[in-house]
């Protein structure tokens, strides 16, 4: 029996929240092409990756920074095999204990019931300035 993809996004976000990294990689394809708009020099492990084993380690990395990763989706928006997805991005980091609040929206292309595209884009300022702990003075 197949699950809705819209199930299956849901459940993505939960396996990947809850650390199953395992269960993670069955959910993209081996040739999965990977972009999560991000400031590389704070996010060194976003960026753009090709392939699950990039991937993976991208993903990996996320939980070695960050003690608290919950991604919940507010909206998901089905086009075929294709999926606009708002994310409510809560993080611990590790080091600090700084709580970052993020939303994100993802955009996903299945194949198979795998990713086989993901786009990600958040408010990049935001995430940074949490991160780092301080606001920047723009103008």
């Amino acid at each position: 029996m197949s699950i809705s993809l819209k199930e299956r996004i849901y459940e993505i976000y939960r396996t990947f929240s809850a650390g199953h990294l395992d269960q993670v990689a069955d959910m993209f394809d081996e040739r999965v092409d990977f972009i999560s708009n991000a400031p590389v020099d704070v996010f060194p492990y976003l960026g753009h990756r090709i392939g699950r084993v990039q991937v993976m380690k991208a993903l990996e990395a996320v939980h070695d920074e960050f003690s608290t990763v919950e991604y919940l989706p507010l909206k998901i928006i089905i086009d075929g095999q294709s999926a606009g997805v708002i994310v409510s991005i809560r993080l611990t980091q590790r080091t600090t204990r700084r709580l970052i609040r993020v939303f994100s929206a993802h955009f996903l292309q299945f194949k198979d019931n795998r990713i086989i595209e993901y786009r990600a884009f958040l408010d990049t300022l935001e995430a940074v300035q949490q991160v780092l702990g301080r606001e920047f003075d723009l103008f």
